[in-house]
């Protein structure tokens, strides 16, 4: 949270404001979480992170009236989202893809993160970063090939869970792996789908990189304080 906080404080510095001018804020967070009290109940990928008080934290730390938290995902894709029961809808990273495979940081297995997401490759080939697997992969290295092969392999089984169970029009694939490593993301998801899915489904779908960008979450966040703020939230709490 002091982290968070000394972060927004240069943000604004560099905009020559301070936080007493702000109106309010908002931060996406892993999940799950309570959006509207602004508890994060257990981030599985960050030790310790339970039960914190994100939104009354931040506020506190900036000197705020009024921060509003929600999950990384739902501020990425702002819009009328499916919540779930329990609010914690749309954690497509955590869908099973294998029958088994490393214990993920939910405490499942055979999650697509646990097999795709940058941590983990870099965890299972031994090394602090993802680049150096695919940069090892690149120049040959067997091992480093497997983890990406798995991997792609992951991702393709999820493209096609999404496109058979859900016949979207649109899926919009986001994050530094995406971003930097397209043709070991987004393309196996794409052939998964050309391949192996529904016919009609297939051809009705395209899977994108976001268009906004890395800020995608960010510019999210804003929308959603704006809008909380103006009364207007009830479209997406």
């Amino acid at each position: 949270m002091a982290a968070i906080a000394e972060s927004s404080r240069a943000a604004l510095a560099a905009m020559g404001t301070t936080p007493r001018e702000l109106a309010g804020a908002a931060c996406s967070a892993p999940g799950p979480l309570n959006h509207l009290s602004g508890i994060v109940y257990d981030a599985p990928n960050i030790n310790g992170f339970a039960d914190v008080h994100l939104a009354a934290g931040l506020a506190k730390a900036l000197g705020i009236d009024s921060v509003f938290v929600d999950r990384d995902t739902v501020m990425a894709a702002i819009g009328r989202m499916l919540r779930g029961v329990g609010n914690i809808a749309g954690e497509i990273g955590h869908w099973p893809v294998a029958l088994e495979g490393p214990r993920c940081g939910c405490g499942s297995y055979g999650c697509v993160e646990s097999l795709a997401a940058g941590r983990f490759l870099a965890e299972a080939y031994g090394v602090d970063d993802a680049a150096r697997v695919y940069a090892a992969a690149a120049s040959g290295d067997a091992r480093a090939v497997a983890i990406l092969a798995r991997a792609e392999a992951a991702l393709g089984n999820l493209a096609i869970t999404l496109v058979n169970g859900l016949n979207p029009s649109l899926i919009v694939i986001g994050g530094s792996i995406a971003e930097h490593e397209p043709a070991h993301t987004l393309e196996p998801m794409r052939r998964a789908i050309d391949t192996r899915a529904f016919r009609v489904a297939a051809d009705a779908v395209r899977l994108v990189p976001p268009g906004l960008g890395r800020d995608v979450g960010m510019l999210g966040a804003v929308i959603s304080a704006r809008e909380r703020l103006a009364g207007r939230g009830e479209w997406f709490l």
